[in-house]
Order: structure tokens, then C-alpha cells, then sequence
């Protein structure tokens, strides 16, 4: 083996790590270049990836020193990070995405009826909706998340579903985009027409009319099953600010929409079962799932009710969590998560 395949062989497994490293933490991948900058480029991380990619025209040596950085970077992160919150798939929110989904994928590939929208408030549970379904289709579903540049020009959306599907022409692997978005629009359409795929857009209130007339001729002219994650007053203002784009998706045609809900109690006490807390008796536990099922819709839904429940179980540790324990964590997290709210609202409002 020459010294230059021994480098590729070691930088992909340097990227492995910090794969197995993205996926712990569910971090898509422009916020794992974002927090980790040595990894470079989506588009170079992407390529180091891709096993069928011999790299020419990369410095191998270059990106190896950026890639044990990456790793040095990673074992300082898990000396201080938490490991990432468990997702739990007989939870309301992961379930109904699923059977939407699988509802659509029953669909001949003649009917429109491959939309599927769903709709979560802030922490509702959109990122583990997300995981799930790659969990459970790993080998055809690709994900792409929408940023403020959809909305007034095709071309970065279609470079993003152009990139999630790993485009190669044939017999030329290291040949660029098309320039034009219809060049790009073309070759998407071709690459899924090949096999039935769910394509799904996180942060889809960023669409705009470009985006959306995107979906609909990937509905139109393959058998894609297309998921829609959004937040839903966002999605109203997008509906009602591009109507006739909109309607031809939402109104004239057959699309499934899913509200994911806020944390039910029934579903509290299974975390709390789960995640091993202790309480002094079935009443305090029983009433605590009713008041963090009260608290969540305005401390943060699933985000607030996990803080809660780590300080319960480091309480418990120490002896049964008591009503009074419970009061204290709740009123702890609650004041947190009213500073936070209180600093993002300024910037959601801008």
C-alpha cells in the first residue's frame, strides 16, 4: 500500500470518529462543521466519507492534521459534554411522523399524495422525529435543512438536495454541479427517479416560492416521499405569504399534516420511569408528571421536562425525591428557562 492510501485510510477513520461523534450528539452537518471547524467543508467532510471517492485533487496529508484535530477536539468535548438525551420511539411524536410516513410510502407512484408536514413547536420533539426516521429507514432516507437563502433563489435549496444525494455523473465522480438551477433541478429529479426516497427538509418555513415550487415538481414527477419539518406559526406565515404556490400543495392536492404535541403526563412518567428516578412515592411521582405536563408548554416543552428530570435523578441518588425536591428543581429550571426565552425573543421577533 503506498504511503498516500495509508493517509486516506487513516483520515477515514479519523472521520468515522467524528461521525460516530455527530450522530451521538444528532448534530446535523453544518452544525458540526460550525462547532468544529478543523473538520472543514460539508462538501469536503462528505467526501472523505464517501468510500468510493479516491480524494484527487485534496491534500491528504492537509486534511489528516485537521482531522486528528477534529478528534483531540472531540475527547475534550466528552470530557465536559453530557451524552446525548435518549429518543424514545413509542413516544406520540415519533410514532404518528412514522405512520404518516409509512402511509405515503404505500401510495402508487402516480399519486400526489407524498407530502407529509410536520408541524412542532419548539422543542416538541422535530429533531428526534428526525433521527427516528432515519433510524427506521436508514437505507432511503436523505435529510437536507433550509436556511434564510431558500427564499428568494432555487439555487441554494437545489444545491443542498443536490449534495444530500451524493450526485455523481457517470464515469466522472470529481465533475462539479451544473451552474444553473435548472441544471441542478434536472439532475435531482433523474437521481430520484432511480429508487422511492423520503427526502427530508428540516427548518422548511425557509422554503419560499423557490422551495416550494421545488417540492412540487419532485412530487410531480418521481415517487419521492417528501417530509416537511416545521414550526408551525412559521409555516402559516409561509403559506399565507406565497398562496398559490402553497395551495397547489396543501389545498388542491392530498398532503398529511402532524402536530406533534407537547409533553403528555403519561409519556413524562415513562421518562422519568426510564431515566431512573427515585421518588419517595407513587403520589409525589404521579404528581409530578401533572406538573411538568402544566409547566412544559411555556418552559420549553421536552427541553424543560429533561432538565427537571436530570436534577431529579442526581437528587435521587442522594435519597427519594420529595414533593419539595420536585418544587425546587422545577422553580430552578423554570428561572433558566425564563432567562433564555426572554434573550431569543428579541432575535425571533428581528
Amino acid at each position: 500500500m503506498h504511503t498516500n492510501d495509508t493517509n486516506i485510510t487513516k483520515l477515514r477513520q479519523l472521520a468515522g470518529e467524528v461521525r460516530n461523534y455527530q450522530l451521538e450528539r444528532g448534530w446535523s452537518d453544518a452544525k458540526l462543521c460550525k462547532e468544529i471547524a478543523s473538520v472543514g467543508s460539508s462538501k469536503t467532510y462528505k467526501r472523505i466519507l464517501d468510500a468510493a471517492d479516491e480524494l484527487d485533487e485534496m491534500s491528504v496529508e492537509t486534511q489528516l492534521k485537521n482531522y486528528l484535530s477534529a478528534v483531540e477536539i472531540i475527547a475534550s468535548f466528552r470530557q465536559k459534554d453530557r451524552p446525548a438525551e435518549p429518543e424514545y420511539a413509542d413516544f406520540t411524536n415519533c410514532q404518528r411522523a412514522e405512520i404518516a410516513v409509512r402511509r405515503a410510502m404505500q401510495e402508487d407512484e402516480e399519486c400526489v399524495a407524498r407530502l407529509v408536514i410536520i408541524e412542532g413547536h419548539t422543542s416538541t420533539g422535530k429533531d428526534a422525529v428526525r433521527r427516528h426516521l432515519l433510524n427506521k429507514f436508514p437505507n432511503n432516507t436523505v435529510t437536507v435543512e433550509a436556511n434564510d437563502l431558500w427564499k428568494n433563489s432555487p439555487t441554494p435549496g437545489h444545491t443542498a438536495v443536490y449534495e444530500a444525494l451524493k450526485i455523481t455523473k457517470q464515469g466522472d465522480a470529481n465533475a462539479k454541479p451544473p451552474r444553473h438551477p435548472s441544471g441542478l433541478l434536472a439532475e435531482i429529479i433523474a437521481a430520484l427517479k432511480e429508487r422511492k426516497l423520503i427526502l427530508i427538509i428540516n427548518e422548511a418555513h425557509h422554503l419560499g416560492i423557490p422551495g416550494l415550487n421545488m417540492v412540487k415538481t419532485i412530487l410531480n414527477t418521481t415517487p419521492t416521499i417528501v417530509v416537511l419539518e416545521c414550526i408551525p406559526v412559521l409555516l402559516t406565515r409561509l403559506l399565507g405569504s406565497n398562496y398559490e404556490e402553497a395551495i397547489q400543495l396543501t389545498g388542491n392536492r392530498l398532503c398529511e399534516r402532524v402536530l406533534l404535541p407537547t409533553p403528555p403526563s403519561e409519556e413524562i412518567l415513562m421518562m422519568l420511569d426510564r431515566r431512573g428516578v427515585k421518588f419517595e412515592n407513587v403520589e409525589v411521582r404521579n404528581a409530578t408528571a401533572k406538573l411538568l405536563e402544566s409547566d412544559a408548554p411555556t418552559y420549553g416543552n421536552w427541553r424543560y421536562v429533561i432538565q427537571v428530570t436530570r436534577k431529579l435523578y442526581e437528587a435521587g441518588k442522594r435519597a427519594p425525591v420529595t414533593q419539595k425536591v420536585v418544587s425546587a428543581a422545577s422553580a430552578d429550571v423554570k428561572s433558566m428557562r425564563t432567562r433564555i426565552i426572554s434573550l431569543a425573543k428579541p432575535k425571533q421577533e428581528a
